[in-house]
């Protein structure tokens, strides 16, 4: 009886740890499921910072664009062509 009874407990304890197994390796939260998740949340993580990036870039063009106004001139000749009452425009011809 007392043989019986520990190849019972083997036997329970064999296909505990079966199922624990299994739902590690095929389970909706399996081993594989997580290093997915993981990787995802890497690639997230640098999304977030090259647009963290990016916000911080156009709050300081904005801060430039407020409060330099040679900046602004600038802008003003080089991106849109625009020039001052009576002033004469010449363009170089590459």
């Amino acid at each position: 009886m007392n043989k019986r009874f520990f190849w019972i407990i083997l036997l329970v304890a064999a296909l505990t740890i079966a199922a624990v197994v299994s739902q590690l390796m095929f389970g909706k939260n399996s081993l594989k499921q997580q290093h997915k998740i993981a990787h995802d949340i890497e690639i997230y993580q640098y999304q977030i910072d090259s647009l963290q990036h990016a916000i911080d870039s156009c709050n300081l063009e904005i801060e430039r664009l407020k409060k330099d106004s040679l900046y602004k001139e600038d802008l003003l000749r080089t991106r849109y062509g625009m020039s001052r009452k009576g002033e004469r425009v010449f363009q170089m011809v590459k």
